[in-house]
């Protein structure tokens, strides 16, 4: 059976829109008539459709670029084939559909041709930054061009061979076209290359391309004659700001609390698994140990509310990020072209099954999670400055983005790059003008950007970027003015498993210091591969520990705003944009999900007559006080991300916004990403998500 290691590909020159005819701007896709699939009167209907990730097509192409990457670059791993996880940022690919309908039936006019029963069914990928005029028609077209993305350092297009970039094949195609020796317009006034980060793509790393699942491929290394690049400046990595207050020190340090009040999270309810607010935690000691525990509360519908659950280890805890968002219950709610909010719910409907017969709370749950998700809410005022007239700007000590709680000096996952990289969050600004006080304040996150840079290393060789010693990790790791502790510990893990077994360690090598990102750039909280991943990959972590293949976890973790589409029909209804709300306390963004007069309180200490109660009473039906049957118990083969990811549910795993849903998976950890990216005898690429039912209709459903 065909395996696959899913190749990411950090740099993209891919625009979803450019300028046209002087300041115009257009969508780069095909044009808004194309995209109308109206018939005609003869009932011909020719249009352009969005491919999904998961879509046959898409796979297709993506594993054609993926052998054409290995055959270039030489990898040799027999037992492995390559996929790209992703197109480039801004690149999609669309079919070009023809087909006639007529009495309700399609025609089929040739039975011999790949469009099945269309008349014609192409597929092109656009995204370049010439325009929709200029698009891939083939993964062979597109090979010369993500090769440059992959290789060439200095991101000239002039160095780029594909058809489109390429001169010389343009005097091919028009013949007695007269191309010019050296362009005159130069690459710094083009704007042709779509930067993740506001800094110069030459500063980027040039470990570009990065493989995930399993052992690094090996390259065939020949003797090269490289030029000496000119000397640029040297980074300056930004300090890490002081604590403020003891929570905040607390969430700095490795082996800790994994989670922190005010944040959204999945949890173990008996046999069946919920979605609740973490209200506070706290220490206990039996005398041998601290015992880290924590008071969850069940999400529901407003006026219904389950009593709080007493939770003590971490294996009964799912970061909100780490799983998909399922169906909703009531079936006819996932049939609905604009989805229902939280706060316009018709939840009587729901009584009285209008929807169909599903559970109120499991739904409610999912409805106020998704809510929750697209949220913000800034916390701890440091100061307001005014940088000019009109300009007010406030600075925060952190934010609640959706589902977590991100602290200044924490680190957060970034939805563009290579997969590991991070921002180090240095200051929480939001700025808005006191001449328009009822407009929301824009936000911005301050850091300096780091990616996950692997490096031959050897026992005993000492290199100035490894902080970590290849001997048993501790709590307490190398001294690092600019990186959180915990993040430097969870290096001292990776390295002592990577180093003896592979010759291998890795360090967060810094890419841009002092960047200013907006909330959308942030996939959510970063987590210590080595805390987390054994939760996630019950049976299966250990064995990949032992031959030094830990990965990061953000990996298998979903981004803020996966939600939003991951439970939609795919191709049924359009793409939902996702919200960026401000709320006003944590309390807010919850809404009636949580009982009248709940409240989060910060702090470890004991509560004392916190009206809390043992979850063993949710044994029996698993209904957490709701009624039998409002708990859904879980498959046993979806207990961590990749078992799930091997079982083919729910949406593609993406390094990228537009590709596919990164979905979290649900499972058992037998698996790993080498059966995430196995291919044969599927019609999907496997996600990392996993379908659901309700209990009611199934024996024993999902949730």
């Amino acid at each position: 059976m065909a395996r696959f290691k899913p190749i990411y590909i950090r740099r993209s020159d891919g625009k979803l829109e450019v300028v046209v005819k002087g300041k115009r701007r257009e969508s780069n896709e095909p044009a808004p008539e194309q995209l109308d699939t109206t018939p005609d009167k003869l009932g011909v209907s020719d249009f352009y459709r969005e491919v999904a990730a998961e879509e046959m097509k898409s796979l297709d192409w993506r594993r054609k670029l993926g052998g054409m990457i290995a055959r270039e670059m030489r990898w040799e791993e027999k037992e492995y084939g390559y996929i790209l996880l992703a197109f480039p940022e801004g690149y999609r690919l669309y079919e070009h559909i023809k087909k006639t309908v007529k009495d309700g039936k399609t025609e089929v006019k040739s039975k011999t041709h790949a469009a099945g029963s269309n008349d014609r069914q192409d597929a092109y990928l656009y995204g370049h930054p010439i325009g929709r005029k200029k698009r891939y028609r083939s993964p062979a077209d597109f090979f010369p061009h993500i090769l440059w993305l992959l290789t060439d350092e200095s991101g000239d297009p002039d160095n780029c061979g594909c058809k489109i970039c390429s001169p010389e094949d343009l005097e091919a195609a028009i013949p007695g076209a007269k191309v010019k020796a050296e362009k005159a317009v130069k690459q710094q006034d083009r704007d042709t290359i779509k930067v993740a980060y506001a800094t110069p793509l030459h500063q980027r790393s040039s470990s570009i391309a990065q493989q995930g699942g399993g052992p690094t491929p090996k390259i065939k290394q020949e003797p090269t004659t490289t030029a000496r690049p000119a000397s640029t400046p040297a980074l300056n990595p930004t300090p890490l700001p002081k604590a403020r207050t003891p929570d905040q020190q607390r969430d700095r340090q490795y082996f800790n609390f994994i989670y922190r009040p005010g944040e959204l999270v999945w949890f173990k309810r008996g046999q069946a698994w919920g979605l609740g607010a973490i209200l506070r935690r706290w220490i206990t000691n039996d005398g041998h140990s601290d015992q880290y525990q924590y008071s969850v509360q069940p999400l529901s519908y407003p006026n219904h509310g389950s009593a709080p659950v007493v939770k003590s280890t971490d294996y009964e805890f799912r970061p909100w990020l780490a799983w998909s968002v399922p169906k909703f219950t009531h079936d006819g709610l996932n049939n609905l072209q604009d989805p229902p909010h939280y706060d316009n719910a018709d939840w009587q409907g729901m009584a009285q099954k209008r929807y169909g017969h599903g559970e109120m709370e499991v739904d409610a749950s999912i409805l106020a999670a998704k809510a929750v998700d697209g949220t913000y809410t800034p916390f701890g005022l440091i100061n307001t400055s005014h940088p000019e007239p009109d300009v007010t700007e406030t600075h925060y000590n952190g934010l609640f983005l959706g589902a977590e709680k991100l602290w200044v000096g924490d680190p957060a996952r970034l939805q563009v790059g290579s997969g590991t990289d991070i921002l180090i969050l240095h200051d929480v600004v939001e700025r808005h003008r006191t001449s328009t006080p009822s407009a929301q304040p824009s936000l911005h996150l301050i850091g300096d950007i780091y990616t996950l840079t692997t490096v031959p290393h050897r026992p005993g060789d000492s290199n100035p970027n490894i902080p970590s010693p290849s001997s048993t990790p501790t709590s307490t790791p190398t001294s690092n003015p600019f990186l959180p502790p915990r993040l430097l510990a969870d290096l001292q893990d990776r390295n002592a498993r990577s180093i003896p077994v592979r010759n291998q360690a890795s360090y967060w090598h810094l890419l841009h210091p002092h960047t200013s990102l907006p909330a959308s750039a942030l996939k959510g909280r970063w987590y210590e591969a080595s805390l987390l991943l054994p939760v996630l990959q019950q049976t299966s972590y250990e064995n990949l520990a032992r031959k030094g293949e830990v990965q990061e976890a953000s990996l298998w973790m979903n981004g803020r705003g996966d939600c939003v589409n991951s439970n939609r029909p795919a191709g049924r209804f359009g793409r939902l944009e996702r919200p960026n709300v401000r709320v006003e306390g944590r309390e807010g963004a919850f809404g009636g999900a949580l009982p009248g007069g709940m409240g989060i309180v910060e702090g470890v200490e004991v509560p004392l007559g916190d009206g809390v109660v043992d979850d063993s009473a949710l044994e029996e039906g698993g209904g957490g006080g709701g009624g039998e049957g409002e708990g859904m118990v879980i498959d046993p083969k979806f207990d961590s991300a990749e078992d799930a990811a091997a079982a083919g549910g729910g949406g593609a795993g993406s390094a990228a916004d537009d590709v596919g849903e990164v979905d979290g998976g649900v499972g058992g950890g037998e698996a790993g990403m080498d059966e995430f990216m196995d291919l044969e005898g599927t019609d999907l690429l496997p996600g990392f998500g996993a379908e659901y039912a309700s209990q009611a209709a199934s024996q024993g459903g999902y949730y």
